[in-house]
């Protein structure tokens, strides 16, 4: 399995970007909020041109009731373990994704996708995604000018956010998905190097709008 190799974290902008403007009350921020642009796709600044479709995509059907779609010469990992993630929860792995080198020479430029389940997030969304946007700046020791925005947008018909960030050796795009049966998290890092940040991008687009959750009934605390 392929791990990213420690950086030191020097600085980190928290800013989440969607489609539908609609900012949480409660979001951390040393500004007033202010509104940034916003995009038409997932990780795409506006005013950008959206990344080409990636020609040749498989779909994958994973365990918790997950399909998604991703590049074919992307390596998958099988794997079901709990443990506490970067953004400060305890969830199940169910998959992890590796885009191949970006870069050739250099066996850390890839993009790895996480994908995880916490079947038991609580009913209040809007504080589990705060609380996981302060755990981002704390697991990569951001100082406390943390700039932090939230929109809506949805994968397969549920409510979710996106929480965008980045050092000076890496970027994250993580998606917070609110369904009856659990809050699912797909979670993409890339080296912030131009080449392998341009490869993410061109990928990024046709996989979030791929993803399909038919979660299986089990008995949880019911959130919304």
């Amino acid at each position: 399995m392929k791990t990213f190799p420690s950086y030191p974290w020097i600085h980190v902008v928290v800013v989440v970007l969607a489609v539908v403007t609609v900012l949480i009350t409660g979001c951390t921020s040393p500004t007033d909020q202010k509104i940034p642009a916003t995009t038409g796709f997932p990780g795409v600044t506006f005013g950008q041109v959206a990344p080409a479709a990636v020609s040749t995509m498989v779909s994958a059907s994973l365990p918790y009731g997950v399909t998604i779609s991703v590049p074919a010469d992307w390596t998958r990992q099988d794997i079901i373990t709990s443990g506490t993630r970067d953004y400060g929860t305890t969830t199940v792995n169910i998959a992890n994704f590796y885009s191949p080198n970006a870069i050739t020479g250099d066996p850390a430029s890839y993009t790895s996708l996480s994908i995880d389940v916490d079947q038991n997030p609580g009913t209040d969304f809007e504080k589990y995604f705060n609380n996981a946007t302060l755990a981002i700046g704390k697991t990569y020791g951001v100082p406390t000018q943390i700039e932090a925005h939230s929109y809506t947008i949805p994968i397969s018909g549920y409510k979710s956010y996106e929480l965008d960030f980045q050092t000076e050796t890496v970027k994250g795009t993580y998606i917070f998905t609110s369904t009856e049966n659990g809050m699912y998290i797909f979670a993409f890092k890339v080296p912030n190097k131009q080449q392998a940040v341009r490869a993410f991008q061109a990928a990024v687009v046709d996989m979030y709008k791929s993803i399909s959750i038919h979660p299986p009934t089990v008995a949880v605390t019911p959130h919304r």
